[in-house]
C-alpha cells in the first residue's frame, strides 16, 4: 500500500488535492513545523511513508512578498530542505516538490519558457527571495537524484486561483482578490475596482482543482520526470479583470489602474509541450468558467 504525506493539506492545493488522494494524510503548521528539524522528525518517526507530495510554503501576492522577502526565503528554505533530508533518510521512494512560475528568469529570448530555462537568468526582483526560495528547491532535488540515485522530482505550475485561496488584497493571490473587489465594490455600490499597475503584465492562470488532478496522475501513475504544469490561456491583468467583470455581472463597471504601484514582472509563460506529451487528454478548467464558479460560492458567503 502507498503511504502518502502530504504537506501544506490545509491550503488551497491541498483542499483540492483530497478530493482525488482520500487516504493520504494532509498535514498543517497546526500539527507540525516544518521549518523545526525537531518537528520534521517527529513526524517521519510518527508515521512511515512511500510518498511525499510537498506543498507546504509561505505564500502571498506580490506586495507582500515585498513587505516580508526575509520570511519568505528563510521559511521556505528551512521547510524545503527538511522534509526533502527526512524523506530520503526514512526511505521515502516518491517525493513530489510543487514549484512555481516565478521561479523562471524575469526576461527570456523566447516564449513560452521551457523547462531546460531555468537557470538561465535572475527571477524578478519584486519575487525574488520566494523565486530563489522555491528555484533552491529544484536545486536540491535534483542533487539528491545525483548523490542519491533517487527518482524524486518537482513540477512548475502556472500561477493558481481556487474558492480556498486567500482573498484579500494584501495577502491574497490576483484572482482571489479581484474576485472580492468585485464583490466588496457591489457591496457598497460603487461603479469601478482598482488594480495595481497598468494591466499590460500577462498572466496565466489554472485552477487549482487542475493542478490537484495533475499530482495525482503522476502519483498513481508513479512518474518520476519534473515538468511545467500551464494551460495554454495567457492573457493582460487587464483582460483577465475584464473577464471577471463579465462573468461576475459587473461588466459596465470601470478599472482604474494604480500605475504607481508595480507590475511584477511583464511575461513569464511557460511551455506545456512536456506535459501535453505525458497527458494528452488533460483539459483543464476554462478560466471564465472557473472565476464564475468561485465568484457565485462566495456571494452566497456575502
Amino acid at each position: 500500500m502507498n503511504k502518502i504525506l502530504v504537506t501544506g493539506g490545509s491550503g488551497l492545493l491541498g483542499k483540492y488535492l483530497k478530493k482525488y488522494l482520500h487516504d493520504a494524510k494532509y498535514i498543517s503548521s497546526k500539527d507540525y513545523d516544518l521549518t523545526s528539524e525537531k518537528s520534521v522528525i517527529k513526524l517521519f518517526e510518527s508515521h512511515r511513508f512511500n510518498t511525499v507530495i510537498h506543498l507546504a510554503a509561505r505564500v502571498g501576492g506580490v506586495h507582500h512578498n515585498i513587505l516580508e522577502p526575509v520570511k519568505y526565503f528563510e521559511e521556505n528554505i528551512l521547510m524545503n530542505t527538511l522534509i526533502i533530508k527526512h524523506s530520503y533518510k526514512n526511505n521515502v521512494k516518491n517525493f513530489l516538490g510543487v514549484l512555481s512560475s516565478c521561479i523562471y528568469p524575469n526576461k527570456v529570448k523566447k516564449y513560452p519558457i521551457k523547462e531546460n530555462l531555468l537557470f538561465s537568468g535572475e527571477p524578478h526582483k519584486d519575487l525574488f527571495s520566494y523565486s530563489y526560495s522555491k528555484r533552491s528547491m529544484a536545486v536540491q532535488i535534483d542533487s539528491y537524484n545525483k548523490r542519491f540515485k533517487t527518482k524524486y522530482n518537482y513540477i512548475i505550475p502556472c500561477n493558481l486561483y481556487g474558492e480556498f485561496d486567500k482573498f484579500d488584497a494584501i495577502q491574497g493571490h490576483f484572482v482571489g482578490a479581484l474576485i472580492n473587489k468585485i464583490i466588496q465594490a457591489k457591496k457598497k455600490n460603487e461603479k469601478y475596482i482598482k488594480l495595481f499597475g497598468d494591466g499590460k503584465p500577462k498572466r496565466q492562470f489554472m485552477h487549482a482543482q487542475d493542478l490537484a488532478k495533475v499530482i495525482s496522475m503522476i502519483v498513481k501513475k508513479n512518474i518520476s520526470e519534473s515538468f511545467n504544469v500551464a494551460t495554454i490561456e495567457n492573457y493582460s491583468v487587464k483582460k483577465i479583470a475584464k473577464i471577471a467583470l463579465e462573468v461576475c455581472d459587473f461588466k459596465n463597471a470601470k478599472i482604474h489602474f494604480v500605475k504607481s504601484m508595480p507590475n511584477g514582472q511583464m511575461r513569464k509563460d511557460i511551455d506545456k509541450k512536456k506535459l501535453n506529451k505525458i497527458f494528452p487528454n488533460f483539459n483543464p478548467i476554462l478560466l471564465k468558467d472557473g472565476i464564475r464558479e468561485i465568484y457565485l460560492k462566495k456571494m452566497k458567503e456575502v
